[in-house]
C-alpha cells in the first residue's frame, strides 16, 4: 500500500471518528435541548467524506481541514450557549413550578387553619386563659400566634392581651431585678446609680427624678476625676523635670551625723551670653547639716551672681504676697554660681504657707533675673 493510501485511510478515519463523537453529542443534547443537538448533528456531517466529497461535486468547493475546525468551534460554542439558555428556562421552569406547589401547600395549610380555628375556637380560648391564670404569659402567647390570623377576632384579640401582660410582667420583673440591684451600688458609684436610675426611668417615671441627680452627679465626679488626674500627671510630668521638691539624706564624713537635703529646680529658664551660654535652671534647697545647721541657697549651672565679699540683698515674693529684701551671701570658697540668704528659718516658714516663692538676684553683665520655684508641698522639718 502506497503511501498516499495509507494518510488518505488514516484521514478517512479521524474523520469518521470526529463524525461518531459529534453524533453522540448531538443524540444526547437531544434529550435536553432539541436546538443544541440538531447544532451538534450539523457539526457531525461536515465530518462525513461523502457529504465532503457532495460539496466539491455540487458547489466545487473543497471543505478543508482548517474550515471543518472553524465549523466545529463555532458549533461548539452554539451548543453551549444554547444549552445554557434551555438550562436555564427549565431552571426558571421548575422554580415557578416549586413555587406554585409551596403556594398551594401554604393555602391548604391555611384553609385547614382556618377549619380547624373555627371548629375549636373554644378549646383554644380556654387553654389560653388557664395559662394566663398561671401567669405563664410565654405559652399562652405561643399559643395564641400559632392561632392568630386565622378568621378568629376573639383569638386575635385574647393573644393582644396576653401580649400586652406579658410585657407588663416583664417589666415588673425587669423593674424587681434592677430595685435589687441597687442594694448592691455603693453609694459613690454615681454613674452605676445613675446608669440603674435611668432604666428604672424608662419603666416607671417615678424613678426620673433620681436618674436626674445621680447623672449630674456622675459627670460632675467625671469631671472631678479628670481633673484631678489632669493635676496629677501635670506634677508627674513636673517632678520628671525637678520642678517640685526632691529629697536626698547623706552623712557628714567628719561628724558621722545625717546630711538632708529638698531641692527643686525653677520653673522658668534663663539663656546667659557667652562664656555661660545655654538653657539652665536654677535650683533652690534647703539643705540641714549637723556642723552648719539650717541653710538655704540658690544655685545656677553657669554664671555668676553679683554680691562681693559684703553681704548682698536678694528680691524675694512667696506667692501673692509683697516682695521683701533679704540679705543674701557667698560661700566661703567664694563660688559665684551660688548665694545662701540669710534667717533660713524665715524663708522656710514662709515658703510652707505658699505655693509659689519668686527669687530675683543680680547676674555679672547680665543685669537682674527673676527664677520662680514651686513650693508646694514641703516636706521639711
Amino acid at each position: 500500500m502506497s503511501d498516499s493510501k495509507v494518510g488518505g485511510f488514516f484521514k478517512a478515519v479521524v474523520m469518521w471518528l470526529f463524525f461518531a463523537l459529534f453524533l453522540v453529542i448531538g443524540l444526547a443534547a437531544m434529550f435536553t435541548s432539541f436546538l443544541s443537538g440538531l447544532i451538534m448533528l450539523l457539526a457531525a456531517c461536515i465530518f462525513v467524506p461523502q457529504v465532503n466529497r457532495a460539496i466539491k461535486d455540487k458547489v466545487n468547493i473543497i471543505v478543508t481541514p482548517g474550515a471543518r475546525t472553524v465549523v466545529a468551534l463555532v458549533c461548539f460554542g452554539l451548543f453551549f450557549y444554547s444549552s445554557n439558555e434551555a438550562l436555564d428556562t427549565s431552571r426558571i421552569q421548575r422554580q415557578a413550578q416549586e413555587a406554585l406547589v409551596n403556594q398551594q401547600k401554604a393555602e391548604q395549610a391555611q384553609k385547614e387553619k382556618y377549619e380547624y380555628v373555627a371548629a375549636n375556637q373554644d378549646a383554644i380560648l380556654a387553654e389560653m386563659n388557664a395559662m394566663i391564670a398561671k401567669k405563664d404569659y410565654s405559652g399562652a402567647t405561643a399559643l395564641g400566634g400559632k392561632y392568630s390570623n386565622a378568621g378568629s377576632f376573639e383569638i386575635d384579640q385574647a393573644l393582644s392581651k396576653v401580649s400586652a401582660q406579658k410585657a407588663d410582667a416583664d417589666k415588673q420583673q425587669r423593674k424587681a431585678t434592677l430595685l435589687t440591684s441597687l442594694s448592691n451600688i455603693k453609694q459613690d458609684d454615681y454613674k452605676g446609680l445613675a446608669s440603674t436610675y435611668s432604666q428604672l426611668a424608662s419603666i416607671d417615671q417615678t424613678y426620673q427624678a433620681n436618674a436626674d441627680k445621680f447623672s449630674k452627679l456622675a459627670e460632675q465626679h467625671a469631671q472631678e476625676q479628670k481633673a484631678r488626674e489632669q493635676v496629677a500627671s501635670d506634677k508627674a510630668r513636673r517632678k520628671s523635670l525637678g520642678l517640685t521638691w526632691n529629697y536626698a539624706d547623706g552623712e557628714d564624713k567628719m561628724s558621722g551625723e545625717p546630711v538632708r537635703q529638698a531641692y527643686v529646680s525653677s520653673i522658668n529658664t534663663v539663656d546667659f551670653k557667652f562664656p555661660y551660654g545655654g538653657v539652665q535652671r536654677a535650683t533652690l534647697t534647703i539643705r540641714k547639716h549637723p556642723r552648719w545647721g539650717t541653710s538655704v541657697y540658690v544655685a545656677i549651672e553657669k554664671g555668676q551672681f553679683v554680691c562681693g565679699y559684703d553681704d548682698c540683698d536678694v528680691r524675694v515674693r512667696f506667692s501673692k504676697g509683697n516682695a521683701q529684701r533679704m540679705s543674701a551671701s557667698e560661700p566661703d570658697d567664694h563660688s559665684s554660681n551660688l548665694l545662701f540668704i540669710s534667717n533660713a528659718a524665715s524663708f522656710i516658714a514662709q515658703a510652707r504657707r505658699s505655693d509659689k516663692v519668686f527669687v530675683e538676684a543680680d547676674f555679672y553683665q547680665e543685669g537682674s533675673r527673676v527664677f520662680e520655684f514651686d513650693v508646694s508641698d514641703l516636706e521639711w522639718k
